[in-house]
């Protein structure tokens, strides 16, 4: 027979028409050859790219400016590889011997930065010797109240008072330099208010430690290698953590460890999300496999299936790779979706190629179904297109995955498919299942005016049900809602918790200068008005990099109010069984000590390391950290008081930029629709046009009674589920829509198209509704919702009244 013209030009143009047969393997081979070669060249230019596993990164960027997402980037970097071990026994001695396993193991290990378990001699050296060493420059508010208030004897007793006292915090080499304890002083300062010993720990023994309950802990603080952080389950460093801890166990009785820290819940969320992308992935796999078997009898259309299915994840995996450099695993747990959505252009090719004996050869075959399926394509491409429109990461890499995915799949359908051989004329038969829906559709089929009732009807009961539960309906994004800790590791939070005490609340200010020294005055200005808050009772106390490392400005004054306790020097001697002459070396100590400390200087013990963020495009920036607090509105309120600070609460942040994201993407959904039903209107009749543009409203009506019913806010992954209902939902009414049945066939090949497309599409999308990430289930919730939607609809609405008649 004469194969048609393709009903849209810019085939012709790219060469795949059947006009131009030879030249399809052409334009498949280069988009197929050139994405992977570019990947390939990109690597070798720019480095290795890498699949990101960790949980707050998947979220959007809450809106900043440029340069406080960058600091908050590196400083949630850097805390993001924090890891507290808590090593638990009824007695003292199993408790430190379990640590003690732990630290040895990964004492030289590469996957661990830094690790800090003993506070020996050697630590107590280094700390004490960077307090001497600063000792007329860095001082507690309290010591510098003193000296400015002429109460500097109370200084020189407190160290009368800790020389010939039972205890002392350090070690008294230096007293003939030191005589008024200064290094001690501030130690006691760095102890009171630094996070090392927080909450009820304590030192012991050279390790710190809290008698909870009967129970004995001892910590350990490890700080992970950035490339100890891997997707790999088997790979990530704290397997090895689980794995050293699981042995311990077996070695001490009565021994237990409880874990804290964000690479723990990353480790967790990363390999749970690997999991389910290779059940998500095998299951819905299997279950299509199982079923074009069962359809085509034939091993041919399975493999090819397959094939196209596998290559267009390889090429969506590569592009997005390309694009972005780093893709986040959960654009892959998403991905997986894609296995359904591909084979919808081989189950319309393989349907009548299999059934249609009007059709002699592949390349009537495409000329046939071209209409429908670049409808479909590009329809779905158009609406993948808003995702791209988005401004959030996750979602441009699953609109880049998705659109290359079906690129691809389109390719191989269009390019490739042609040149299969037909079957001969007595073996092109579909058994049994299109049987099945032909009696089943001629028995139940209703008049067109009643299909049109049926579905007015149920659009009108959609819509008051909604109404009725109107309350319901609103705009919400609650982020702690989307990750759930295990049982054992919420355990070891709570457990974590209560030993350290700490009293953080995840709350914390970035404060910025153009310099080290404005920033930590700026700092500086912000602790001020936290003290004034404090001494009201909205927080208990605040940890920042000022504390342990004043401003130069600071630490000037700092000096000069320590001239107050030269006069007293000599008599200190004295009293502590010195000659006079001793006086004279610490005169010449006070006029040589003009150094002055940066927080660069400050060893890790000092509390520095986890606060000051550092340099970032010229600016310089530091973290406070309330602790105790009560109210987050204060904070806010504090942070609009000063140009320089930026107020940071990431679960509200980020929950109302989601709600912000979530009407934005209202928007593209409508420009969406706005941009498809004009294509409609220009390769349709007006009915049909009609017909296909009014779907949507019933499709979303269906999935919004269906996350009413299960009282699931209307939230941005929700939407996202919405506008892929959208894309995806038209598919079928198009199909339908279109005459697509060859006359005098006795077979409904387009519905049973349909059928399959449906299934294989619901099987992908439904498996996401298992799970336990709570955005990928409500996601996979909402598709499946209004795809079942799309399909009863098209079903009710289609061409003809009823299949042809006859015998099969």
């Amino acid at each position: 027979m004469p194969v048609k013209k393709p009903i849209l030009p810019f085939l012709n143009a790219a060469g795949m028409c059947s006009d131009s047969r030879r030249k399809g393997p052409w334009v498949w081979l280069t988009v197929h050859a050139g994405i992977p070669a570019l990947l390939l060249l990109s690597v070798w230019l720019f480095g290795p790219v890498r699949v990101n596993t960790l949980l707050m990164d998947m979220l959007p960027q809450p809106a900043r400016s440029a340069a406080a997402v960058k600091a908050d980037g590196m400083l949630s970097e850097r805390n993001g590889r924090e890891a507290v071990i808590l090593a638990a026994a009824p007695d003292f001695e199993s408790a430190k011997t379990g640590a003690a396993l732990i630290h040895s193991a990964f004492e030289n290990s590469p996957v661990a930065e830094s690790l800090s378990l003993y506070f020996d001699s050697s630590v107590i050296e280094g700390f004490t010797e960077y307090l001497y060493n600063y000792r007329f420059v860095i001082a507690g508010k309290e010591t510098l109240r003193l000296l400015e208030t002429g109460h500097a004897e109370e200084i020189a007793q407190d160290a009368l008072a800790s020389v010939y006292g039972a205890f002392s915090l350090i070690p008294l080499d230096n007293i003939e330099r030191d005589p008024f304890l200064l290094a001690e002083r501030q130690m006691k300062t760095f102890l009171s208010a630094s996070m090392i010993a927080g909450g009820n720990l304590g030192l012991k023994d050279e390790v710190l430690s809290a008698h909870i309950d009967g129970t004995w802990y001892v910590l350990i603080r490890m700080t992970l290698a950035p490339n100890a952080v891997s997707v790999s389950g088997g790979k990530n460093a704290v397997s090895e953590i689980y794995h050293v801890a699981a042995q311990a166990r077996e070695t001490v009785p009565g021994l237990d460890f409880y874990f804290s820290g964000v690479p723990f819940h990353s480790y967790e969320s990363s390999s749970g999300a690997q999991r389910e992308i290779s059940v998500i992935a095998v299951i819905a796999l299997s279950l299509i496999l199982a079923l074009f078997i069962y359809i085509f009898r034939s091993p041919l259309p399975v493999i090819l299936s397959v094939l196209c299915a596998v290559v267009s994840l390889g090429m969506a995996t590569a592009a997005a790779l390309l694009v972005f450099r780093e893709v986040h695993i959960i654009t892959f747990v998403f991905g997986t979706t894609l296995i359904g959505t591909c084979v919808d252009y081989s189950i319309h090719f393989f349907i009548h190629w299999k059934g249609n004996t009007a059709l002699q050869n592949g390349y009537a075959i495409r000329s046939h179904i071209s209409k429908s399926i670049t409808m479909c394509f590009i329809s779905t491409e158009i609406c993948f297109c808003a995702f791209l429109l988005a401004p959030f990461l996750i979602l441009k890499q699953f609109a880049v995955f998705s659109m290359i995915g079906l690129l691809s799949s389109f390719l191989s359908a269009y390019c490739l498919y042609p040149y299969i051989t037909v079957p001969e004329v007595r073996n092109r038969r579909i058994p049994l299942f299109s049987g099945t829906l032909y009696r089943i559709t001629r028995k139940f089929s209703i008049p067109a005016a009643g299909r049109i009732v049926l579905v007015a009807s149920l659009a009108v009961c959609a819509i008051a049900f909604l109404f009725y539960n109107r309350q319901n309906l609103k705009i919400e994004n609650d982020i702690r809602s989307f990750y759930t800790m295990s049982a054992d590791l919420l355990e070891s939070e709570k457990r974590a918790a209560q030993v350290l005490d700490h009293g953080s609340s995840f709350w914390y200010f970035i404060v910025s200068g153009s310099s080290v020294e404005e920033t930590l005055q700026h700092e500086e200005s912000l602790v001020l008005r936290l003290e004034e808050e404090a001494a009201r009772g909205s927080l208990g106390s605040f940890l920042g990099t000022s504390l342990f490392v004043p401003s130069i400005k600071t630490q000037q004054k700092t000096r000069n109010a320590m001239k107050a306790l030269l006069p007293l020097a000599p008599s200190q001697f004295e009293y502590l069984g010195f000659p006079p002459e001793y006086a004279e070396f610490f005169y010449d100590d006070f006029n040589a000590g003009r150094n002055y400390c940066l927080p660069e200087n400050a060893p890790a013990q000092a509390g520095v390391s986890n606060l000051w963020i550092g340099e970032i495009d010229g600016n310089y920036y530091s973290c406070v950290l309330p602790l105790h607090a009560s109210s987050e509105s204060i904070f806010r309120s504090i942070a609009r008081e000063f140009d320089f600070v930026h107020f940071i609460n990431k679960a509200a942040d980020i929950g109302r930029d989601l709600d912000t994201l979530t009407r934005t993407m209202v928007y593209f959904f409508l420009a969406a629709y706005l941009i498809i039903t004009v294509l409609i209107c220009i390769v349709y009749p007006w009915r049909d046009s009609l017909k296909i543009c009014l779907i949507p409203f019933f499709l979303i009506l269906s999935a919004l009674v269906v996350l009413t019913m299960n009282k699931i806010p209307l939230g941005f992954f929700s939407i996202a589920g919405l506008l892929m209902v959208f894309g995806l939902g038209l598919d079928f009414i198009i199909y339908m829509t279109g005459k697509n049945n060859s006359e005098g066939l006795k077979l409904p090949l387009t519905p049973l198209a349909v059928v399959l497309s449906f299934l294989t599409t619901l099987l992908s999308f439904g498996a996401l509704i298992f799970s336990s990430f709570a955005p990928v289930h409500i996601f996979g919730l909402t598709v499946c919702a209004g795809l079942s939607a799309a399909f009863i609809t098209a079903m009710l609405l289609q061409a003809k009244s009823r299949f042809p008649d006859g015998q099969i």
